[in-house]
């Protein structure tokens, strides 16, 4: 399964994508356990210290924000797209 990554999330696994062996119907949670299994610098990025998600990152599937559809124990559907944010900030001042 393909996922795109944006920002500061890119630098740690190398690039824009990365793909994963996680099987279709799997669910988000076991995704981003896959990720950071391969990436262990995503554990801090991604998760706080009790295990949840970062208030400012956003993981959506197909175009929507997990934690309006659930949350990370949804299943993930085949052939969707996967996308996650870490917070972005910055531009020029006036």
């Amino acid at each position: 399964m393909e996922v795109r990554l944006y920002a500061t999330l890119r630098p740690i696994v190398g690039g824009p994508t990365l793909q994963l062996e996680t099987e279709p119907g799997a669910s988000v949670r076991a995704l981003l356990d896959e990720m950071i299994a391969r990436y262990p610098a995503m554990q801090a990025e991604l998760f706080d210290g009790e295990g949840r998600l970062h208030n400012n990152i956003h993981v959506f599937v197909n175009g929507r924000d997990v934690r309006y559809l659930g949350g990370l124990d949804i299943p993930i559907p085949e052939g969707a797209s996967v996308r996650i944010f870490p917070p972005v900030g910055g531009g020029a001042s006036a």
